[in-house]
This record gives structure tokens, C-alpha cells and sequence, in this order.
């Protein structure tokens, strides 16, 4: 089911999926941060809404994952609001092409990527969205 968010449809939108517990966010161009940040708060919005939903799938393909302000504000402010939040542990499957060309030249980004765990939220990064389902499928 679709949920209403602060952007155009467009622009961004998010599903919840009751069968599979499951938010998906897919942004469908580039934003500015502000709207990135909306987004953001849409969706941590959503999973309150939805029972403290801990399983994201996130459609980055169509925006750039390269943007450090964004990155460094996901990271320092947002992130660390996410665990306490929902009350446990975070599952996010990010659906990205991975080889980017902004990752090929970014050390820094690419550090800051990488498979693993920051603040109590567990990620990974997937080129195919089957791949990324059935990940987050085997996920407590």
C-alpha cells in the first residue's frame, strides 16, 4: 500500500507491505537536502506508524549516493535517532547500483558504505532487488 509523503509521487515514494513486514522507499531523481531529509523523516514516520517496522528496502538506483553533506548529515543526525526510535535493531537493504562512478573516486565514501553495522542498524548494499528481499527475509 502506498502511504502519503511530503513530496511528489514523482519525486519519492513509499510502500508498506503488511505481508513481509516491509517498508520500500524509492527516490526517482535526484533531490536537494532538504527534500532528501523529508524523505527521511517520512519514512521513519512510516515505520512508527507501521508497528515499529524494522525491515527497509531503499531504491537509491535514480539518485546519487555521493553527496557528503547528505551523507554526514544521515550519520551524525538521523541515524543515531533510528534504533532508540523503533525500539530495536534496523534492517536496511539498500538496491543501488554499487559500482557508481561517484564510489570510484570517493575513498571516503566507499569506507563509509560498505557492508556492515553502525549505530545498531545492520545494511547492505544489493544490485538486484530479489537479492535484497530475500536478505531482509532472513533478518529477525
Amino acid at each position: 500500500m502506498l502511504l502519503p509523503v511530503p513530496l511528489p509521487a514523482e519525486v519519492f515514494t513509499l510502500e508498506y507491505r503488511p505481508d513481509q513486514a516491509l517498508l520500500v522507499a524509492r527516490w526517482l531523481q535526484p533531490l536537494a537536502l532538504p527534500e532528501l531529509q523529508a524523505s527521511y523523516e517520512a519514512l521513519l514516520a512510516a515505520a512508527l506508524t507501521h508497528a515499529n517496522c524494522r525491515h527497509w528496502l531503499l531504491d537509491v538506483r535514480r539518485r546519487p549516493v555521493g553527496n557528503l553533506e547528505a551523507l554526514a548529515w544521515f550519520r551524525q543526525q538521523f541515524s543515531p535517532r533510528l534504533v532508540p526510535a523503533l525500539g530495536g535493531p534496523l534492517f536496511v537493504a539498500y538496491f543501488a547500483m554499487v559500482n557508481q562512478e561517484a564510489l570510484g573516486t570517493n575513498s571516503a565514501l566507499l569506507g563509509s558504505i560498505a557492508q556492515g553495522e553502525t549505530e545498531g542498524a545492520h545494511y547492505q548494499y544489493f544490485n538486484r532487488e530479489n537479492e535484497a528481499l530475500a536478505w531482509l527475509a532472513q533478518q529477525p
